[in-house]
C-alpha cells in the first residue's frame, strides 16, 4: 500500500501569517545550490487516464486530496473520485469551502484534515478575520450531510502558540469537536525566517512549547487512568505505538517510501513540500510503477542521532535543504528530543494500564498507516 497525494492546485484561498507571508519574504530563498522546477503548473495538466492506469497498479491505493486549496478544484476532485480505482480517499483542507462538497463524495472520504490553528483569536491571527468561524461552522456542516470518518484538526504551531491550550481548545471546544488533533512546528522551510526568529523561537521552546507539550502527555495518561481514553494526538499515539512495539521506523511521514506526491504535471515528488525539487523526483505517473519507485531516506545529521530508529528522521525537506543551518537544525532536534523522552518515561505506566484493561493496545494503533500526517511536529 502506498499512500498518493494528489496535489489539485497550487492556489489558496487564504494569504496565512506562516505561508503566504513567509513565501513573499524569502522569494529569493532558493540561493543554495537546490535545482527547482518553476515550471510545474498551478493546476493539473496531465489527463485522468494516466493517473488512473497508474493507481490502478497498487490494489491498495491511498489517494490524499492536496493543494495549495484542493478544493478550489472542486470537480476535478469528484472526477477523480469517480474515476481512480483507490481503495480509499482522504482530504486536507482548510475548511473554507467544504460546505461547497456534495454529501455523496463526503460519504465516500475515510479522513478530512482541516486546517485550524487553536480557538478563534489564535487562528484569526494565522489564518485571517472569520477563518475560525467559518471553518467549525463548514465541519459541522460536514457532519449534518452525513460524514461519518475522522475528521483531524491540523495545526501549525509557533511562538504564538501556547500548545497546551490550543491544542485541549480543539479537543472540548463547543464550536466543534475534532475527533484527532496534529500539528506541525512552522520551523526549518526558510531562511531568512530564522534571523528574525532564532531567539524568540529557543527561548518559546524552552518557557512555553516543551512544558506544553510535557502539560499534554500528563493530560493525556491521566484521561487514559480517570476516563479509559486515549485521546487521539497524533504525535502522542503514533510515537507510543512503536514504542510499546519495540519497533523501528523511517520516516513516520512515509516521504519518500510508503508516501509521494504527484504533481500537477504527473511527475512525483517525495511529499507535497518538495514539490518541484527535480533531484529528488521518484519516477512519473507515465512510466512508473507505485512498488518501484525511488526510495529516499534521510542523510547527513540524521544519521548521527541516537534516536533516529524512533524519530526516523522528523522530515526529508529540512534535512535536504539545511535552511536554519546546523545549529537551527539541532534547535528543533531539542524538541522531538523532549517529546521522545517524555513520552518514553510514561511508557511503563502505559503498559499497565494495557495489562489491567483500561485502555487497549490498538488505541494507539487505529486507522490508516501515517492517516497523511508527518507525525514528528
Amino acid at each position: 500500500m502506498v499512500n498518493f497525494f494528489i496535489t489539485l492546485t497550487m492556489a489558496c484561498d487564504l494569504e496565512c501569517r506562516y505561508c503566504y507571508g513567509e513565501v513573499c519574504d524569502c522569494f529569493d530563498d532558493f540561493d543554495d545550490g537546490i535545482v527547482v522546477d518553476y515550471d510545474v503548473p498551478e493546476t493539473i495538466c496531465y489527463e485522468t487516464a494516466a493517473l488512473a492506469d497508474f493507481v490502478a497498479k497498487d490494489e491498495n491505493a491511498v489517494v490524499i486530496f492536496y493543494g495549495g486549496e484542493p478544493l478550489l478544484e472542486l470537480e476535478k476532485m469528484k472526477e477523480l473520485m469517480d474515476a481512480l480505482p483507490a481503495k480509499t480517499f482522504l482530504l486536507h483542507t482548510n475548511g473554507t469551502r467544504l460546505d461547497q462538497v456534495p454529501a455523496e463524495y463526503l460519504k465516500r472520504l475515510h479522513t478530512i484534515s482541516i486546517s485550524i490553528d487553536g480557538n478563534r483569536e489564535l487562528t484569526d491571527y494565522y489564518r485571517g478575520g472569520g477563518v475560525y468561524d467559518l471553518i467549525t461552522k463548514n465541519a459541522r456542516i460536514t457532519r449534518e450531510k452525513g460524514f461519518a470518518g475522522e475528521i483531524i484538526a491540523r495545526m501549525t504551531v509557533q511562538e504564538e502558540t501556547d500548545i497546551y491550550e490550543s491544542v485541549m481548545h480543539l479537543f472540548e471546544n463547543p464550536d466543534f469537536r475534532f475527533d484527532s488533533v496534529h500539528w506541525q512546528l512552522n520551523a526549518l522551510f526558510w531562511r531568512n525566517d530564522y534571523k528574525r526568529r532564532q531567539n524568540g523561537f529557543s527561548d518559546w521552546v524552552g518557557n512555553s512549547y516543551n512544558p506544553g507539550i510535557q502539560k499534554l502527555i500528563d493530560t493525556w495518561v491521566s484521561r487514559m487512568k480517570t476516563a479509559g481514553t486515549v485521546l487521539h494526538m497524533y504525535p502522542f499515539v503514533n510515537i507510543m505505538n512503536s514504542m510499546l512495539r519495540n519497533e523501528k521506523t523511517h520516516l513516520r511521514c512515509g516521504a519518500a517510501w510508503k508516501e509521494y506526491n504527484v504533481q500537477t504535471d504527473g511527475k512525483l515528488s517525495p511529499c507535497p513540500v518538495m514539490s518541484g525539487m527535480s533531484d529528488y523526483y521518484a519516477g512519473d505517473i507515465y512510466s512508473g510503477r507505485p512498488d518501484q519507485l525511488r526510495v529516499i531516506h534521510v542523510s547527513g545529521e540524521c544519521l548521527k542521532c541516537d534516536i533516529l530508529d524512533i524519530c526516523g528522521g522528523r522530515c526529508l525537506y529540512a534535512n535536504a535543504t539545511m535552511k536554519w543551518g546546523v545549529s537551527g537544525f539541532h534547535e528543533v532536534c531539542k524538541t522531538v528530543r523532549f517529546l521522545v523522552s517524555a513520552l518514553k518515561e510514561k511508557k511503563p505506566e502505559i503498559e499497565k494500564l494495557i495489562e489491567e484493561g483500561v485502555v487497549r493496545s490498538e488505541d494507539f494503533s487505529k486507522g490508516i498507516e501515517y492517516n497523511s500526517c508527518e507525525i514528528i511536529p
